[in-house]
């Protein structure tokens, strides 16, 4: 109260009341100002969950990449064929019809270097925006390993003109295929079909089918083995409807069919077999429709040194078959053929050069037909020595040879050293009217491709335009320029591939310019010159407007830009042509070229990565830090890439950071973004939405890569997958890796050496020596992984194979330099040496660090032959008198530690698994029901060795004759003796599944070998070299192995103190999940006190530790599993759960929960229920809704891989090893830092707004109130 002049009272609120008003306020403004001046003004909603997904489809063919493509339409409507089409491609052969060489131990190099058909995919995509339309898998058998250094394919592959694809993989099975959607429309088998009880024991030759097609009914070749190998094939022909053998008329056979052998028809034509002695069947094609009448071509071959099929066409004959519908007792329409007549080739015209190649021998693998009608066909052949193109063209009624050439190889082109292949564009014709002849001529495009061996790399494979005359049989004996060339006005510029469009006289080639870029080049023919055969024909290059790069020559840096394998012309026109070019670095890109009167103008229609179909590693980095690029040249752009991190680490410094939030306040308040931050808040616009991914970590660039293609790949998660950069490593690599982050720093650190947040990596590519005279190389390059700049890269030489890579990192700042990198590589070689990449001075200080950073014991390595079972563990250390600071001197040296022995006659080394290296562990304990503490068993140079018996173990697993318990295995009696035991009583222990022989009643072999351990899982200390602990399952029985066959496929994932891993039970004919926990040992509810705790170890030794106590359980689940993985959040609060990537092309996940151990078999205890335990379900539930693949299919994952986000409940996911790559967003624990998914920013807005207008104006009127109730 205070006294005033008229003595009257005034009640006036106390000082500390409108303290505690205003402090009440506060909050809505201090919230209000927040929201406003925050920069992270957007949150994760929970409703956007699989709203960042991405799944990018390629092709499937894996590392072969596309080898046959044909346009197809998408009706049976010939009105709509130039409507609807689908561009179908495959990785079997360019032509299916083609005789297929041997299969040598020794083969010719044939692309894949020995990769056998993994993914054996045929795919349809839309020509326009290239998107996979379909893909289906047309082989029905696994993959086998190849014996041949050349690609051998399990499947053939024929399109139809109209709808329909076949497919015949190396089982004898037939498939159609829808080619709109792919839906499978034809399933026979056409080895059972034709051999019921497989008595004849057809197969195919050479182990590769073969498709032939006359339109009215399509053919395979079939043999079988007879004396002296395999020395007559037969046709089978099959009906395009149910794909049935077609019989011979008046066949009447129901458990056969009759077969076309070759030898039959030569014999009818009276063809003897010379010097050749296996008769073979060459093709097939239409000869007239209405007539339905059929050609069949067969021959005389053998095979020479290389396991090439060698003929002539002397050799050759015509056959001609008619086919006829004909009603069955069932009333059935079947067709049926008939022989016409068979007829020798007459090569004795002299006069039109048919003499001269008449005997030339020819590579039947290589022969090309073109049979533009009923009247002529011509026939191309590469000769024996690679020197020649042998042409021959035929007249039907006569069989006689109307003109044959031999085109020498100067012709060709004057820098090949040897012909590669012929292909022959029958659909695209060049019809020129010859109006003073009064007649029409036609000419088709011959594409023959050779081998230019100046390139010291790898040979390189360029193209040449021929054309050859079809003129509808009225070719004279007296034609001098049947088949000519089209040549280029510099022969220097090497053209990768051709496509040539009649319709508008143009050619699309592939060329590399001055600056090695691989550009889509036009050209001009003209088409009057195609007429004179005494005029020289050219082409012109034609100037052009648009992006004709087809592969850059530094995409992020890459040297080597990938060189072109094959030009598909999908679309001719007056107007304009697309053509799709396919890289031998799996890049698929289409162009269109369009011409009018006024201008010409290209423009890329799409680009494809095929290698995305074969990653087989992947690396996350943020995108927070990301380099920014340089819109200078290339060398300001290496110059500011320094500048660019020392301006970041400026930034970093407290006094930076005061200077720059005062800025961004004086920009709040006069710079108007208040208004802008008002408005956020109530939308979220897509480029806040871009800021939140980077401040909450969802912005991340994943870099892939592909080791069969040697391409690295980088994509934007953020931007649903898209290319930021990608780069071609050495072309004749044996192994790429890469390399990122260091030894002993956790890769979840924001800023500490080797995480997400480092972007410096490195590339390493091993390549063989050619000779005994030439040594191994290793190629490595330094680059940015985010933007894929290149800083450095160096060939050195090595004196032994790489066995294990170290990675490491400088902790020290410094400029990029030559020849140096800031991420290292510790190279561990079979003969127990070590080298650095990159051999500087400086990596040489960065080695000594480590080795004596890690301790007194100093860095440890190992190493893993799987051949002789070999395990080394071994110590890096300095040699003495070495000097650091003279480069290739080598200082380090290896000193054994440990070693184990998987003896190989025994078992065999099929998996080696290692723990994510920095994990986040959030607690060393498990807290149990009761309140104990179970200690977790934490040892980060852990690893898992997968061992799976061989057949001569399981054979050697029998009782003896005495009586006694012992077998003549020694292996088996050690096993189950208790020898990997850490039990330190006397008393035998057996392993998990393994039973002592005899035991059962029975004493046959299948009895005892039922219950004899084959699959061994052992944890490897890889410091001390020791087995911490070895676990057994009895998972296939003695005639489940075999010699040779691929093994047992066991994904393994380590998390903490968790193994998991899974196995195909051929037993039990499921999958089983294994799991293994590993504990120290527990501490009880009173085991610590505010005056007790138990002694503990403070360090962790692997050399003086004791062995860890292990947890087991196997589960059941109902689909099998290729690839495991496991999330990763931040801080590592939140539940973990495991991924599976299964058969059925999904990837799920399951809580640990269900994985655990220790769930009880009998009803929960009180304290079970407190813990959160399970009961235990010998079979894991597949919940659909934790399925995060949900409505695609990712198939054959082989690897899954996780990284973690800047907010806890968050985790990145991203699959891959198959023909597609997955990346999700998952949260294990849900969204418990999350806002809910009705949350309402606006009203959020509002509500603030309210408020603080309701408290001001409250707040006057209380104060007016006072005022007047005082004066009252």
């Amino acid at each position: 109260q205070t006294q005033i002049n008229d003595s009257r009272t005034m009640n006036l609120p106390s000082p500390t009341l409108l303290f505690s008003r205003r402090l009440l306020a506060a909050p809505f403004f201090l919230a209000l100002l927040l929201s406003l001046t925050t920069q992270q003004v957007a949150a994760l909603h929970a409703d956007e969950a699989g709203l960042n997904d991405f799944l990018l489809k390629s092709a499937g063919h894996g590392d072969v990449g596309v080898t046959y493509a044909r346009l197809v339409s998408m009706s049976h409507d010939p009105a709509m064929y130039n409507n609807e089409k689908v561009w179908v491609t495959s990785q079997s052969g360019e032509h299916p019809s083609a005789v297929v060489d041997e299969l040598l131990e020794e083969g010719n190099d044939g692309g894949a270097g020995g990769e056998n058909d993994d993914y054996c995919a045929i795919a349809g995509r839309n020509v326009t925006t290239g998107d996979v339309l379909w893909r289906a898998n047309a082989c029905s058998s696994s993959g086998s390993l190849s014996i041949s250094k050349r690609f051998i394919p399990r499947h053939t592959t024929l399109a139809s003109v109209y709808l329909t694809v076949y497919s015949l993989d190396n089982t004898g099975i037939l498939r159609g295929w829808n080619s709109a959607n792919g839906n499978l429309v034809l399933d026979a088998d056409i080895l059972a079909n034709i051999d019921v009880n497989n008595e004849n024991g057809f197969v195919f030759p050479g182990g590769v089918p073969r498709m032939l097609d006359a339109q009215l009914a399509i053919g395979t070749v079939v043999t079988k083995e007879e004396k002296g190998g395999q020395n007559d094939e037969s046709l089978v022909l099959l009906d395009t409807g149910g794909g049935q053998p077609i019989k011979e008329e008046g066949y009447h056979h129901q458990q056969s069919t009759s077969l076309l052998s070759a030898k039959m028809l030569l014999g009818k034509a009276k063809v003897s077999a010379k010097k050749y002695g296996r008769a073979r069947i060459i093709d097939m094609h239409l000869l007239d429709e209405e007539a339905a009448r059929i050609a069949i071509w067969v021959g005389w071959s053998t095979n020479d040194g290389d396991g090439k099929a060698i003929s002539s066409f002397s050799s050759m004959a015509f056959v001609e078959v008619a086919l006829t519908p004909k009603p069955t007792s069932e009333g059935r329409i079947v067709m049926v053929y008939q022989i016409v007549r068979a007829m020798p080739l007459n090569m004795l015209d002299s006069a039109s050069g048919s003499a001269a190649v008449a005997s030339t021998p020819l590579m039947l693998s290589s022969l090309r037909m073109v049979h533009p009608n009923d009247q002529t066909v011509s026939m191309l052949a590469i000769s024996a020595t690679n020197t020649q193109v042998l042409v021959s063209t035929i007249e039907i009624s006569t069989t006689k040879s109307k003109y044959g050439q031999a085109v020498e190889i100067d012709i060709l082109h004057p820098y090949w050293r040897s012909i590669a292949s012929i292909h022959v564009d029958n659909t695209r014709a060049v019809v020129n009217t010859d109006t003073s002849a009064g007649k029409d001529s036609s000419y088709y495009v011959v594409r023959v491709a050779g081998l230019d061996d100046r390139y010291p790399t790898l040979p390189r494979r360029t193209e040449s335009l021929l054309m050859l005359d079809g003129s509808s049989g009225q070719l004279s004996s007296s034609a001098t320029n049947v088949f000519h060339r089209v040549y280029g006005r510099d022969e220097e510029v090497h053209q990768d591939a051709l496509a040539y469009c009649a319709d508008m006289g143009m050619v699309l080639a592939a060329s590399r310019d001055e600056g090695a870029q691989t550009l889509a080049s036009p050209f001009s023919i003209d088409s009057e010159a195609l007429q004179q055969s005494s005029r020289r024909v050219t082409w012109s290059p034609q100037t052009m407007d648009g992006d004709a790069i087809i592969v850059p020559s530094s995409r992020g840096g890459g040297t080597s830009p990938g060189l072109i394998k094959y030009a598909h012309l999908v679309e001719c026109s007056k107007e304009s042509m697309t053509v799709i070019f396919t890289t031998l670095g799996g890049m698929t890109t289409a162009f269109r070229f369009e011409s009018d009167s006024e201008s010409t103008a290209i423009k890329q229609l799409w680009s494809s990565e095929e290698a995305l179909g074969s990653i087989s590693s992947a690396i996350f980095l943020d995108e927070t830090h990301a380099m920014a690029e340089s819109s200078g040249n290339d060398v300001l752009a290496d110059g500011n890439a320094d500048d660019e991190e020392e301006k970041a680490l400026r930034n970093l410094q407290f006094f930076n950071r005061i200077q720059s939030q005062l800025s961004s306040f004086k920009n709040f308040v006069l710079g108007g973004g208040a208004l802008s931050s008002l408005a956020s808040l109530a939308l979220l616009s897509d480029e806040k939405k871009a800021e939140r991914g980077v401040a909450f970590g969802f912005a991340k660039i994943s870099v892939l890569l592909s080791e069969k293609l040697h391409r690295i790949i980088a994509l934007d998660t953020a931007r649903k997958g898209r290319v930021v950069w990608s780069m071609n490593l050495h072309p004749r690599a044996s192994w790429n890796k890469l390399v990122h982050g260091g030894q002993f720093v956790s890769l979840n650190g924001p800023h500490g050496n080797g995480g997400v947040h480092d972007h410096e990596m490195l590339a390493l590519s091993y390549v063989d020596g050619d000779s005994s005279a030439s040594s191994a190389l290793v190629e490595w390059k330094c680059f940015d992984g985010t933007s894929g700049k290149v800083f450095s890269s160096e060939t050195i030489p090595v004196s032994s194979s790489v066995v294990q890579i170290v990675p490491l990192r400088t902790s020290i700042h410094h400029a990029h330099e030559a020849k140096s990198c800031r991420q290292l590589a510790l190279l561990v070689h079979s003969d127990q040496s070590v080298s650095v990449v990159p051999d500087t001075a400086r990596s040489y200080v960065i080695v000594d660090e480590a080795v004596s950073a890690a301790g007194q014991n100093g860095l440890f390595v190992h190493t893993v032959d799987k051949k002789s079972g070999e395990f080394h563990a071994l110590r890096v250390s300095r040699k003495s008198g070495s000097e650091l600071q003279q480069t290739g001197s080598n200082p380090f040296e290896l000193v054994t530690v440990g070693t184990t022995i998987f003896d190989p006659s025994q078992e065999k080394i099929v998996n080696v698994a290692y723990p994510r290296r920095g994990e986040v562990i959030q607690s060393p304990s498990t807290v149990l029901g009761d309140d104990a503490l179970l200690l977790k068993y934490l040892n980060p140079h852990l690893m898992v060795v997968v061992t799976e018996a061989t057949k001569s173990f399981l054979s050697g697993v029998e009782p003896l004759s005495d009586g006694s318990d012992e077998t003549g295995n020694e292996f088996y009696n050690a096993l189950v003796g208790g020898q990997y035991s850490s039990s330190s009583s006397g008393q035998k222990r057996k392993p998990l599944g393994a039973s002592k022989p005899g035991a059962e009643v029975s004493s046959s072999n299948a009895s005892t070998n039922a219950a004899t351990p084959s699959l061994f899982i052992s944890l490897v200390d890889s410091v001390s070299g020791q087995i911490l602990h070895r676990v057994s399952h009895a998972h296939a029985l003695e005639s489940d192995l075999t010699e040779g066959t691929a093994a047992t496929r066991v994904p393994v994932v380590i998390s903490e103190n968790w193994v998991v891993y899974t196995f195909f039970n051929q037993r039990t004919r499921r999958t089983d999940v294994g799991v293994l926990t590993l504990h120290e040992g527990m501490i009880d509810k009173n085991g610590i006190t505010a005056f007790s705790a138990p002694e503990q170890e403070l360090s962790f030794s692997s050399l003086e530790s004791a062995k860890p106590i292990v947890l087991s359980k196997t589960f059941g689940m109902a689909k099998a599993v290729t690839s495991l993985g496991v999330t990763t959040t931040k801080a590592g609060i939140s539940a973990k759960q495991f991924l599976f990537g299964t058969a059925n092309d999904q990837v799920i996940s399951i809580d640990r929960r269900m994985l655990d151990p220790r769930r009880p078999n009998g009803e929960l205890k009180e304290s079970e229920k407190m813990e959160g335990l399970i009961r235990y379900a010998p079979l894991l539930p597949i919940v659909p809704l934790r399925t995060p693949s949900h409505i695609y299919e990712v198939s054959s994952v082989q690897s899954i891989s996780s990284a973690s986000a800047n907010v806890e409940s968050q985790s990145l996911i991203i699959a891959y090893g198959g023909p597609d790559v997955f990346f999700t967003r998952l949260a294990p624990s849900k969204g418990f830092d999350l806002l809910p998914d009705d949350f309402n920013r606006g009203l959020l807005s509002v509500v603030l707004v309210g408020l603080i207008v309701s408290l001001n104006v409250i707040q006057r009127m209380n104060k007016k109130k006072m005022v007047s109730t005082v004066w009252s």
